[in-house]
This record gives structure tokens, C-alpha cells and sequence, in this order.
């Protein structure tokens, strides 16, 4: 368990927690595990910002999930198209078995209560909804990530 608990302090430690600055769900999730593994790059940022908030606020899917998603991807993928997709395939499909069994839901506005395009929303639930309800999501995805991807 220590090395999990220092991929969910890593990723938690560029969460936002509906402050300002820092990273959203999406990118903390991605950067902290990405980070832990040594892997540097700009475009973690970046190809991970439009998914937070249920895919640019959308309430759609989680964006933690979908960054861990990302993240089984970058070891379980395929580098063309000649390869079987079973492997990460079915490394995903445990990703969202265990979100499903823990949250019972995949979406955003389901998993929160609130719709993150409704700016009297926001004002008035943002900051207790990360705090109480994505700050631990964004914990569990990163430990199950991590839990994936060291699995041999």
C-alpha cells in the first residue's frame, strides 16, 4: 500500500479542491500517476484539461476516470493497428468495474450533484463537492490505477 499511497498524495497533491489554481480532476488524476511513473510532458496537461468536470464541464464522464483510462492506455495500448486491444481492453474494464462498484455511476453530474455550467451551482456547492466528493474519487482512481498498472 505505501507505494499507492504515494501516487494518490502525488495526484492529490495538484488537485484543486474547487480553489483556484491548481489542476482539475482530469489532470491532477493524469499528472500526479504520470509524474510518479516519470513520465514529463507538457501534453499531460494539456490532452487531459477538456475532460475534467464530465468532459469540459459537461457532467458527463468522470474526468479522473477518464485520465486513468488515459493512463492504462499509455501501458496497455497499442502502437498499431495491427496489435490485439484485449490486454487494455480488459485492464479498462477492471478500471470501471471498480469505479462502478464503488460510485454505481460513471457520470460527473450523477457522482457531484451539480451541473459545474450553472455558475449559481458553482458558487454555492463547487469547493464542499470537491472537497467531500472528488478529492476521495480522484484518491480511489489513482490507487486503483496504480493497482493496474503494477499488476503483472
Amino acid at each position: 500500500m505505501g507505494q499507492n499511497n504515494d501516487v494518490c498524495q502525488e495526484c492529490l497533491r495538484y488537485y484543486n479542491s474547487g480553489k483556484t489554481g491548481g489542476l482539475n480532476c482530469a489532470e491532477s488524476t493524469l499528472k500526479g500517476v504520470a509524474t510518479y511513473l516519470g513520465l514529463e510532458s507538457d501534453a499531460i496537461y494539456r490532452i487531459a484539461t477538456p475532460f475534467g468536470g464530465g468532459l469540459a464541464r459537461n457532467g458527463y464522464l468522470c474526468g479522473s476516470l477518464a485520465a486513468g483510462l488515459m493512463l492504462i492506455g499509455l501501458k496497455y495500448g497499442r502502437t498499431s493497428p495491427d496489435q490485439e486491444r484485449k490486454v487494455a481492453n480488459d485492464q479498462a474494464d477492471l478500471l470501471l468495474k471498480k469505479f462502478m462498484a464503488e460510485y454505481g455511476t460513471i457520470n460527473c453530474r450523477e457522482l457531484t450533484g451539480i451541473d459545474l455550467k450553472d455558475p449559481t451551482q458553482v458558487k454555492e456547492k463547487k469547493q464542499q463537492v470537491h472537497e467531500t466528493v472528488c478529492r476521495p474519487l480522484v484518491a480511489n482512481v489513482c490507487r486503483w490505477v496504480t493497482e493496474i498498472l503494477s499488476a503483472e
